[in-house]
This record gives structure tokens, C-alpha cells and sequence, in this order.
């Protein structure tokens, strides 16, 4: 298993098994940190810079009030137009990360451009994590996902895992590389307009990803033992299976709100 230490964190395509293990692991160990909302100095030498290129809130607050969490420092900015690369000047990605890197530890990039955070990795000496690139990938997204399902199941394998929305979404693209690694089955819905697109296909083939497209989710609702959804404005997907009691699901059979547009 490769080393995390310096590592960008830009696709899950390149993730062994054993990484995603890796990753939860640390996750058990600190999360009396979060649960018991205390914090610790683990982290009190480094800081993180969250470059965020694209309004975030979830995403971007969790990375923030993890690094707090752990005693780390925190700087950045939500809004391009409040720095060099959204004014006048439209300063490209190579000079605001070579200006960067002397800012920080590690810097977490959320943009609106595909592969933004693998072009600004190349030009920072500190490490880069990709929160979500346009219609490319949302690592950290799924990597919360997969440990909320590993807590709440115990197991990632022998699952079948139900996606539902828009199939183009970076979170989608996300999952379904991450499942290449792991004994589960992925049943695929989406309106046609929104499916998975020829050359992703062929990606997720070549990784032995084991998946099933389906028109209607009535379908094939009763096979999901996991719903993973995406979410785009002004359209709302199911995300959850679960029965209805005074307006929420039943907690026994939700298994995780996924909140993909963040």
C-alpha cells in the first residue's frame, strides 16, 4: 500500500483496497474528536487552505471543522471573485497555486472545471485534495459515503448498491470507481438524458466495475440494499430507501443520506 504522506487525493480510480481501508481506519480512530465535539493538538503545527472556486457548504465546512477539530489552522476562500482568478486579471491555476503552496500544508480545491485539481497539483509542492471538479469526481464525497455504509452494514462487499439521478454527476463517476474495488453490485438509474455516458462505460468496464442499467427505479427498488443518489437544482432524486413515519424515514432501513450537490 502506498504511503499517504505528500499524496494528492485527486481520483478514487487509482485506489486499492487496502487504501480505502487505510482511510477508514484513521476515520475510527478519530472519530471521538467529532462525536464527542472535542478537540485535540494533533495537528496543531499544519495548516490547510481550502480553495473553494465553486459555493460549497457542506463540503467545504467539514473539511474546515475537521482540521479545527484537530488543532490545525485554517485559511482560504468560497468565492473566485473575491481573488486574482475571478477579477480582471483571471489568473490561471499554475500562478494562484504556485502562490499558494507557500500558504499552507495541503490545500483542498472545490472547481467548476474538470481536472482543475490535477492541473493545480502539478504546479504545488504541498499536497492537492480534490472536493469536487465539475463533472470529473468528488473523492472525499464518497470516500464519507462508503465509511457511512462500512459503520452502518459492517461490510462493503456482498451489497448492492442502488444509484439514482444523474448519472453524469461527479459523485456517480466517483462510486462507481470506488466499487471496482469491492465485492458489490451496482444498479444504475437515470432518465435517459442523464445516463452514463459511452466513454465513462468503457472506463468502468475496463475496472470490472459489476453494474446493471435500469430505466425506473420502481423497478428495482426492492434489490438496493444501499441508495446513493445525486441531486441537481431544481430536481430532487430519492436518496434514501425507507418507510415513512411522520415525514422521515425509517432509521432501521436508511442507511445514508447522500448529499451529492454540495
Amino acid at each position: 500500500m502506498r504511503s499517504f504522506a505528500g499524496r494528492d487525493i485527486l481520483s478514487l480510480k487509482d485506489f486499492s483496497r487496502d487504501e480505502y481501508f487505510r482511510v477508514f481506519q484513521v476515520a475510527d480512530d478519530l472519530r471521538p474528536f467529532a462525536r464527542d465535539r472535542r478537540n485535540t493538538d494533533l495537528l496543531k503545527h499544519k495548516t490547510l487552505l481550502t480553495a473553494f472556486y465553486q459555493p460549497s457548504t457542506r463540503t467545504r465546512l467539514s473539511h474546515e471543522a475537521a482540521m479545527h477539530r484537530l488543532g490545525g489552522h485554517v485559511l482560504g476562500f468560497s468565492d473566485s471573485k473575491m481573488t486574482r482568478a475571478g477579477d480582471f486579471y483571471q489568473e490561471s491555476i499554475k500562478d494562484t497555486f504556485h502562490m499558494l503552496e507557500y500558504y499552507a500544508d495541503v490545500i483542498a480545491i472545490r472547481h467548476f472545471q474538470q481536472g482543475a485539481p490535477a492541473e493545480a497539483a502539478k504546479w504545488s509542492s504541498v499536497p492537492v485534495i480534490n472536493c469536487g471538479d465539475g463533472w470529473g469526481e468528488h473523492p472525499t464525497q464518497v470516500l464519507t459515503d462508503l465509511y457511512t455504509v462500512l459503520r452502518e452494514k459492517g461490510t462493503l462487499d456482498g451489497l448492492t448498491y442502488l444509484l439514482v439521478g444523474d448519472m453524469r454527476m461527479r459523485t456517480m463517476h466517483s462510486i462507481l470507481y470506488a466499487l471496482s474495488q469491492f465485492d458489490a453490485k451496482a444498479i444504475v438509474v437515470g432518465p435517459p438524458d442523464m445516463s452514463l455516458l459511452p466513454e465513462f462505460k468503457a472506463e468502468i468496464d475496463e475496472l470490472n466495475v459489476d453494474y446493471v442499467e435500469a430505466g425506473d427505479v420502481r423497478d428495482v427498488i426492492g434489490a438496493g440494499r444501499h441508495l446513493h443518489g445525486a441531486r441537481r437544482p431544481g430536481r430532487l432524486h430519492v436518496i434514501a430507501r425507507g418507510t415513512r413515519r411522520q415525514g422521515r424515514a425509517d432509521p432501521a432501513r436508511v442507511l445514508h443520506h447522500a448529499r451529492a450537490a454540495a
